[in-house]
């Protein structure tokens, strides 16, 4: 342990932009007040030393203080130097302020307090120390902390220990049913670092997941999905499509048997995971894939706050499943023009035709070829020089560029 703590201490001295002598002098000026660098900064720190991995990159660095964030966050603005870029912004229902310096992001927070009403809800927030801080946090390894008065390591819950291990830890028994998102970053960090969820996290979650979905309170009939959770899983599901293997994630819940707190329709097979993959190569709408085969879609919509777009996206892609299923002779001889009319007629949005190829199935390269070769070509002859020719405007002219149109589209047959 002393070898870990000399090696922390070493590292936070090297923290970009003289930070670590900034802040020191703020503890200093302000000696009732105290701040520590917490969750994956120093996370990524250990798992380094201990794992010997090389990918520790910083992006960001957060920070609590026993005082003011923001006072904070001006003090170290007023004394960095040699920077291109210091921004500050506030946000003032958790009294944290983000710092931006250059490309690194620092986030800092006043110590706090949580406590939830309901599953799902806001938290109730109340100033606190930073050891009480670290208890709100969701897994041990990221509620370790260093304190720079002391520069002591603060670890209350065995976090180094579990890095050790590789393995996953909750810090309490309504971890998951105060936060459902954090189900969704364990299965991100258990991908992202190559550690396993703990036998007593997982058996915490999977006991959490099989009563969904919540009311809100004993009174409330009508939100069975409280708002919050939905806006907490999408912002999760945003950053791993980001940063992330999605369909190793996916994969990852659906072997804990929590692939519910998604969706219980996502059946997780080959076929599924390819979609997976297929609708990041396309930029697709990936929240559209993994709900488009929801049982009950009216309240799934409401759920994850599928707008009205989205909505029809859906229904678009259902419709024509089930039109190519119930119909499946008439559309194995379709040429490509035949195709393009049949997009292009239901004025198909490009998200549903991404869906119809992540689908799979006998006519996804029809759809592909459509919406990266047949819907860019156009008529050899353009409506002014058939308008020359002695063609009528209007329809006659339309129709006549149509025809050429798929006389192009059609060659492609043969390439």
């Amino acid at each position: 342990m002393n070898d870990i703590s000399a090696y922390i201490n070493s590292a936070i001295l090297k923290i970009p932009f003289n930070l670590f002598n900034i802040i020191s002098e703020y503890v200093e000026l302000n000696r009732n007040i105290k701040v520590a660098i917490v969750g994956g900064y120093i996370r990524d720190l250990l798992i380094t030393k201990i794992h010997k991995n090389t990918f520790f990159n910083p992006i960001d660095i957060d920070i609590v203080t026993e005082g003011s964030s923001v006072d904070l966050a001006k003090f170290i603005k007023k004394n960095i130097s040699n920077v291109e870029l210091c921004l500050i912004k506030e946000f003032e229902m958790y009294n944290t302020v983000q710092l931006n310096i250059n490309n690194l992001k620092i986030d800092i927070a006043s110590a706090r307090k949580e406590n939830y009403e309901a599953p799902g809800l806001n938290p109730i927030v109340k100033t606190a120390n930073i050891k009480e801080d670290l208890k709100r946090r969701d897994f041990s390894i990221n509620a370790i902390a260093f304190e720079f008065s002391k520069q002591e390591i603060y670890d209350l819950f065995g976090g180094i220990k579990h890095i050790q291990k590789k393995e996953l830890h909750l810090l309490h028994e309504n971890s998951i049913s105060d936060d459902p998102s954090r189900l969704i970053r364990c299965a991100r960090y258990a991908s992202r670092l190559g550690f396993k969820i703990s036998n007593k996290s997982l058996h915490q979650s999977q006991r959490v997941v099989n009563s969904w979905p919540w009311k809100v309170s004993k009174n409330d009939t009508k939100s069975r999905f409280p708002p919050g959770i939905s806006i907490r899983i999408r912002m999760e599901l945003s950053e791993i499509y980001k940063f992330d293997n999605l369909a190793k994630i996916v994969s990852l819940l659906n072997d804990w048997s929590v692939i519910s707190i998604l969706d219980k329709n996502i059946f997780v097979d080959n076929k599924f995971l390819r979609g997976l993959k297929w609708i990041k190569k396309l930029n697709g709408n990936y929240i559209l894939y993994l709900l488009k085969n929801s049982e009950n879609l009216e309240p799934t919509c409401q759920r994850f706050f599928i707008n009205s777009k989205e909505k029809k996206i859906i229904n678009e892609y259902l419709n024509i499943t089930n039109q190519l299923e119930n119909e499946k002779e008439k559309f194995l001889y379709l040429t490509p023009s035949n195709w393009t009319e049949f997009i292009e007629t239901k004025n198909l949005d490009d998200e549903t035709v991404k869906l119809l190829i992540c689908n799979g199935g006998l006519f996804w390269k029809s759809f592909f070829k459509w919406l990266f070769i047949y819907k860019f070509i156009k008529s050899k002859k353009s409506g002014e020089l058939l308008k020359n020719e002695g063609w009528q405007e209007g329809k006659e002219i339309g129709n006549e560029i149509k025809r050429l149109r798929y006389i192009e589209i059609d060659k492609t047959k043969s390439k």
